[in-house]
């Protein structure tokens, strides 16, 4: 991955050089302007890829630049300046033209930083998803930052005492929030958001927020010819340069898709397609609308599609632990879910022996493209539209497999007016206490922590099915992608969510809920624009895959050796004050009694045992609580 880390004011080029050399950059490139110093370090890997990392100075302003612009061309145009210029002298020209507005002019993937030397102010930005972590420490006479973790904190050695509250967050969630990070100095620069640092003075504020304006065509087939432009749009633009281009592929219709209009998009170039399979002989959980073996559905699309080549890979049983310590160093965060990613990691590592290193992933299609309509039953009931809405439930229910009572039930919890959740709005205290029951922490650090009080006051929002459901995702989407960077490092590719577009996103959230569900059919636009494209009994299908369905067998082979991990990590004094190391220690040992599908339950005792590494981690780094 590439990365950025910049200073300001009082420049050290060396301190720079040093910081990402230790963090494993081999290709360092500096720069000094007004007494401000930025950097960016590339990865060899990196070639072929659709990102990049630049600087320009433009003789006021002095850039550094982090990951893809996809609008460039109308940016040229727009700001009249000579053709092709990368992608931090287009910044340094956005904000020459439209000053603090600019980032909500640029289209893609990106942090960048911005120092007019002339009124000695910085300025840095995120974009809307949140895919290129930036975070930032002031200090008296400088401000420092980096994209990394890691790199800003070996500028400022002295920098490491926690923030419980924050850590806390991490050990219940997985996840910071937006603008902050476990470390009580160090801030972040939260997604779709600029801040801005001149003469001691700062402060932070979004440029973007989700569209509260509907999006309503004349005739029906107009939601699908755009949403057909926009998917092809946000697939072209991501493709690699030059070299091999990879799918991380499933049956599903988010990565079928994805493969359909690859193939569409570059009808000459190799196509890889990498899906994770079961260990041979796993027993495996079964449920009525979910599948484990994604091989079928894959071998449809290669029929399909020539091009493709399918490479299945299955992982070893103790993959997760070498993940999530290279992502602790990496990233210095902890990874939410390793047995995910050690069920990917497989096929991700045989990506890099074919040589590819851009990935097309179907990430986040379940909010936007292939969206299965859950808000409209609970709107119909909100509206009053009570015949629609019987209609809609007896449609759903003959085609879905489950129960009219069931769908009901889930409706009338979801609507606003009806909802199940008034309870809970009373108690505002319930739905974090159910998330602190499942997240193993001692008595002693939640109460010292305030972690309960600071849910409280900040006034989080209760999930629903609703119509609030998908901004809840986005939003913690947006919160998640702070380890994106170092999973492409220890992966070695560029990984690229389409449907994560920021033209699909406002698309999909602005069009009417019935272009998702309608007489039962769910996910009904998405069923629309692939129709013609993929293999009807892909369109069709009803399932899910499940991801690392072996979850609950693997972590009951490793049992032992997790007993003699955990035993050894409990050694730090972090770890003893944070964790309740009692009941994470009689959870391991009644781990095999898990039934196949008790998946929750052995995925929340794993990350606790990887929470005891990363904790372990921060007490041999020195950190101070």
């Amino acid at each position: 991955m590439d990365s950025a880390a910049v200073t300001s004011a009082e420049a050290d080029a060396d301190a720079l050089y040093r910081a990402l050399s230790a963090a494993g950059y081999p290709g360092i490139e500096t720069r000094t302007h007004a007494g401000a110093t930025f950097a960016v370090a590339r990865d060899k890997w990196t070639v072929s890829c659709r990102k990049s990392a630049t600087l320009a100075h433009d003789g006021v302003r002095l850039a550094g630049f982090v990951g893809r612009l996809d609008n460039s061309t109308a940016l040229v145009a727009t700001l009249d300046q000579s053709q092709d210029p990368d992608p931090a002298a287009i910044v340094a020209g956005a904000h020459r033209h439209w000053t603090d507005e600019a980032p909500a002019h640029l289209l893609g993937d990106f942090a960048y930083s911005v120092w007019d030397g002339r009124n000695r102010r910085l300025c840095l930005a995120r974009d809307v998803g949140g895919w290129h972590s930036l975070y930032y420490l002031r200090q008296a006479d400088r401000v420092l930052f980096a994209d990394s973790l890691p790199v800003l904190l070996a500028l400022a050695p002295d920098a490491r005492r926690l923030d419980p509250q924050v850590l806390a967050d991490v050990l219940v969630d997985g996840l910071p929030p937006a603008d902050r990070t476990i470390w009580r100095d160090v801030h972040a620069v939260a997604p779709a958001s600029i801040a801005w640092f001149s003469h001691g003075d700062g402060d932070a504020r979004p440029y973007w927020q989700l569209p509260q304006t509907r999006l309503r065509f004349a005739r029906d087939g107009d939601y699908v010819d755009a949403a057909r432009a926009l998917l092809d749009e946000a697939v072209r633009c991501r493709l690699p340069t030059h070299g091999p281009i990879g799918l991380a592929l499933s049956g599903g219709l988010d990565s079928a898709g994805l493969a359909a209009c690859t193939a569409k998009a570059a009808p000459g170039a190799a196509l890889f397609g990498f899906t994770g399979v079961p260990a041979p002989g796993t027993a495996l959980p079964h449920a009525p609308h979910q599948y484990n073996d994604e091989r079928p559905y894959v071998r449809l699309l290669s029929e399909q599609f020539p091009s493709l080549h399918a490479v299945h890979a299955s992982s070893a049983a103790d993959a997760e632990d070498e993940i999530n310590a290279a992502i602790i160093r990496l990233g210095g965060m902890p990874l939410n879910n390793s047995l995910n990613a050690a069920w990917l990691s497989p096929a991700y590592e045989a990506a890099a022996r074919y040589g590819v290193h851009s990935m097309l992933t179907g990430g986040f299609g379940n909010i936007t493209l292939s969206y299965d309509g859950t808000a409209l039953l609970p709107a119909l009931l909100d509206q009053g539209r009570l015949i629609r809405f019987t209609m809609e439930l007896a449609a759903l229910a003959s085609s879905d497999g489950r129960s009219g009572r069931q769908i009901a039930r889930n409706a009338l919890a979801n609507s606003r007016y009806l909802s199940r959740y008034r309870k809970q709005r009373r108690d505002p205290s319930l739905w974090p206490r159910q998330r602190l029951e499942r997240a193993f922490l001692s008595d002693g650090f939640t109460e010292a922590s305030g972690w309960l009080r600071y849910q409280l006051d900040s006034d989080a929002p209760i999930p629903t099915g609703g119509a609030d459901h998908r901004a809840w995702h986005i939003g913690r989407s947006q919160r998640q992608r702070h380890l994106h960077a170092p999973l492409q490092r220890y992966w070695r590719a560029e990984f690229s969510q389409p449907l994560a577009d920021q033209r699909l996103i406002e698309f999909c959230m602005a069009i009417p809920p019935e272009q998702y569900l309608r007489n039962g059919e769910a996910r009904y636009l998405a069923r629309r624009v692939l129709s013609g494209r993929l293999p009807a009994s892909i369109v069709q299908n009803r399932l899910r895959g499940r991801q690392c369905p072996e979850a609950v067998q693997r972590v009951v082979a490793q049992a032992p050796r997790l007993l003699a991990d955990l035993n050894r990590h409990a050694a730090s004094p972090l770890v003893q004050h944070c964790l309740d190391l009692a009941r994470i220690r009689a959870q391991l040992n009644r781990v095999g009694d898990a039934a196949p599908d008790e998946v929750d339950r052995v995925q929340y005792l794993h990350r606790a045992l990887q929470h005891a590494r990363f904790l372990d981690y921060l007490d041999q780094f020195g950190a101070v609580l």
